[in-house]
């Protein structure tokens, strides 16, 4: 096999694979939805995201303000839903109307919850900073849920035969995925730890 080269702008698609994330915010009875497939866990202790949000975006505004904001995961049935938060802004009107969403209370933030996702992620903002034309916000979950029978044993378990029970993985533009085979690899014994 050989090797292409990537052009930079796409090389962060090599990463791809994560879920794909409806951002929620409220801010003084402003409420907005948006997609966002840039985050990243990077804190076990204490547990730290990282969500990376244009600054032209209306949810940065809200987030910025709120500092508070619910990551919701959803599967297979809302990835029409899941393009339509992502190619309009907040700015024009409610999101969750235009997309046919329905919010319910979260548990300990204001933002809302998107219903029909999988997880929901609840979070609070440590700090913020802006390297280039995104603001990298480093959140702290403050508490996270998830349907029983998608999230068992602190893993996904993505049922190949039922998608629905499989979060929506986003790959970059508008292509996606599920996963349908997850692989369970014992290390070696000799592996050690890394």
């Amino acid at each position: 096999m050989s090797k292409v080269e990537i052009m930079r702008e796409f090389a962060q698609r090599l990463l791809a694979g994560r879920p794909a994330c409806l951002l929620t915010t409220r801010y003084r009875g402003q409420v907005n939805v948006m997609s966002v497939g840039w985050t990243s866990p990077i804190s076990g202790e204490p547990p730290l995201l990282a969500i990376a949000l244009h600054q032209g975006c209306y949810s940065h505004d809200l987030l910025k303000k709120s500092e508070e904001c619910v990551l919701n995961i959803p599967s297979r049935s809302l990835a029409e839903q899941v393009m339509v938060c992502g190619m309009r802004s907040g700015a024009e009107g409610d999101k969750f109307k235009l997309a046919g969403l329905t919010a319910d209370n979260a548990r300990r933030v204001s933002a809302p919850w998107v219903a029909g996702c999988l997880a929901h992620i609840e979070c609070a903002v440590v700090e913020s900073i802006a390297p280039g034309d995104h603001t990298l916000f480093v959140v702290e979950v403050v508490g996270a849920w998830a349907e029983e029978e998608a999230f068992r044993e602190n893993q996904w378990v993505c049922p190949a035969d039922n998608p629905e029970l499989q979060p929506l993985l986003h790959l970059g533009g508008t292509s996606f995925a599920l996963l349908n085979n997850v692989l369970n690899i014992e290390p070696p014994a000799q592996a050690g730890q890394a």
